[in-house]
């Protein structure tokens, strides 16, 4: 079964992903420290969603679904803008990026989802979370 959600492009409105995504992972096999891990993955993707893609404009939307696979939890985020050149960020470890505000949300989704993948010119992001996790931080 696939579930969505819809919100408009502001902030205020990521405690209603949170809760999305609460809901989602409390029927899962997940424990409490990989379930944090799939909402920090899927807030911060909907935040960079509402700021980067959409760049805050109320009039456009960010949709979230979420479905479950045999092996994995599913996540699909996407918003209106026209999206972005993916190949190309900037290390965030990086001694001249170490003191920027910003650039840290892909650096952190790639850390704590298993797989992560691009569609749309970057308007579209899929987070996979698996049940049997390999991954070093999600294990």
């Amino acid at each position: 079964m696939r579930k969505s959600l819809r919100i408009p492009s502001d902030f205020r409105y990521l405690n209603e992903v949170q809760n999305f995504v609460s809901e989602i992972v409390s029927t899962s096999e997940f424990g409490d420290a990989k379930g944090n891990f799939v909402k920090l993955g899927v807030c911060e993707s909907v935040s960079n969603a509402i700021g980067h893609g959409n760049k805050f404009d109320h009039r456009k939307f960010v949709t979230v679904f979420a479905e479950f696979t045999d092996d994995a939890l599913l996540f699909e985020v996407q918003d209106e803008g026209a999206g972005f050149d993916y190949t190309n960020i900037p290390d965030p470890t990086a001694a001249d990026n170490l003191h920027k505000e910003g650039g840290r949300g892909l650096f952190i989704i790639q850390r704590v989802v298993d797989e992560v993948k691009f569609k749309n010119n970057g308007s579209i992001i899929q987070l996979k979370f698996k049940f049997k996790s390999a991954h070093t931080v999600l294990s």
